[in-house]
C-alpha cells in the first residue's frame, strides 16, 4: 500500500520544480544555463518513495515539462523515467549523507543531460554548436550537485517527517 503524505510531498516538491525551472530559471542564468531542479526533484523522490510511484513521477514530471517546453511530447518524459529508473537502481548507495547524495544527483544529471541530447539530436529536437553541448554536459551537472547539497536536507526532513507531524523548516 501507497503511504499518502510522501506522495503528496513528492507532489508538492516536483510541481514547485517544474515552476521554479519554467519561471525563476528561464530568466536568471549561469553562462546560459541553470540547474535542472525537475531532474534534481525526481532524482531525491527515489529516496523516499517505492519503485511504481518513483517512475511514474519521472514519467509525469517529464510530460509536465514537455507540455510547458517546444520540445517533442515525451522526450524528457523518457528521460526522466530513465532517469528515475536508474537511481532507483542506485539508491542505497547514495543515502548516506548530502554530499554523498548531491554527487549521485549529478552523476544521474550527467545521465540524463546525455540522454536528453542524445535523443534530442536523433529526433531532431535539439540543434547543438560545437561547444554547447560540452558545456551543458559539464554545468548542469555541477549546478545540480550544488542545488542538491542545498535542497537534500530540505527535502529528506519533510519527506521524514511523521504522519502526524508538522513539517519543520
Amino acid at each position: 500500500m501507497i503511504e499518502r503524505r510522501p506522495v503528496l510531498t513528492v507532489v508538492i516538491v516536483v510541481a514547485v520544480a517544474v515552476l521554479a525551472q519554467t519561471t525563476l530559471f528561464a530568466r536568471l542564468r549561469l553562462a546560459g544555463l541553470a540547474p535542472d531542479l525537475v531532474v534534481l526533484a525526481v532524482i531525491l523522490a527515489t529516496l523516499r518513495l517505492g519503485d511504481i510511484p518513483s517512475l511514474v513521477t519521472g514519467f509525469v514530471a517529464g510530460m509536465v515539462m514537455d507540455a510547458l517546453g517546444s520540445n517533442a511530447l515525451g522526450l524528457r518524459a523518457v528521460v526522466l523515467t530513465l532517469v528515475a529508473y536508474i537511481a532507483l537502481r542506485t539508491r542505497d548507495r547514495a543515502d548516506v549523507g548530502p554530499l554523498a547524495v548531491a554527487v549521485w544527483v549529478a552523476g544521474l544529471t550527467l545521465v540524463g543531460v546525455a540522454l536528453l541530447l542524445l535523443l534530442g539530436t536523433l529526433f531532431d529536437q535539439i540543434g547543438l554548436t560545437g561547444g554547447e553541448a560540452l558545456r551543458r554536459l559539464l554545468l548542469v551537472p555541477l549546478l545540480n550537485l550544488v542545488a542538491a547539497l542545498v535542497v537534500s536536507p530540505l527535502t529528506g526532513r519533510m519527506l521524514d517527517a511523521g504522519s502526524g507531524g508538522r513539517v519543520r523548516l
